[in-house]
C-alpha cells in the first residue's frame, strides 16, 4: 500500500501536494502553518487571502510557490475540546477533504502533517489512528503515494 510515515521537515518533501494545517482565517498561524508559509514565500498568503475563510473539515488548494511541490492544500481540522467522538469523525473528514482535493488535482503524491495535534490539542495517538484509517479508506479507491511527515518524536 502506498503509505509511509517519514521523519522529515514537511517543507522539504518533493511531492505534488503538501497539506497545511490552516487557520480558518487567511492568516499565518503557528507550527506547520508558519513553516509552510515561510518556505513558500509571501505569495502563499496572498493566494490564501483570495480564498478567504475556510470551514472546519474543508480543504482548498493554492499553488506551492517556492516549495518543492505543485500545490499546498489548506485544511482546517477540528479542535480537541471534550473527547467527543464527533471530533474524531471531523478529523477523519478533514483528512478525506484534503485527499479528495489532491485527487481532483490529479496528484500522484501528497505529504501530510499530523493534523490538529498542535494548537488544536488532538492527542497524537488518536490522531495517528484516525489518519491511518482515512488513508487506508482512500487508498482502497485511489492510487496515490501518501506520506505522513513527522518532525519530532
Amino acid at each position: 500500500m502506498p503509505f509511509e510515515i517519514v521523519r522529515n521537515d514537511i517543507v522539504k518533501m518533493q511531492v505534488d501536494a503538501v497539506v497545511n494545517t490552516a487557520n480558518p482565517h487567511p492568516v499565518v498561524g503557528t507550527g506547520v502553518d508558519t513553516a509552510i508559509h515561510n518556505a513558500a514565500g509571501p505569495e502563499l498568503l496572498k493566494a490564501r487571502e483570495e480564498i478567504g475563510d475556510i470551514k472546519v473539515c474543508e480543504a482548498v488548494a493554492t499553488p506551492a510557490f517556492d516549495l518543492p511541490a505543485k500545490y499546498v492544500i489548506h485544511v482546517v481540522g477540528p479542535a480537541w475540546v471534550d473527547e467527543n467522538p464527533v471530533e474524531e469523525e471531523m478529523l477523519k473528514r478533514s483528512y478525506r477533504a484534503a485527499l479528495d482535493v489532491a485527487a481532483e488535482l490529479k496528484c500522484e503524491s501528497i505529504a501530510f502533517p499530523l493534523l490538529s495535534t498542535g494548537n488544536y490539542g488532538f492527542p497524537k495517538d488518536k490522531a495517528l489512528q484516525i489518519a491511518i484509517a482515512a488513508f487506508n479508506g482512500f487508498l482502497l479507491e485511489h492510487e496515490m503515494q501518501i506520506y505522513l511527515v513527522v518532525f519530532d518524536d
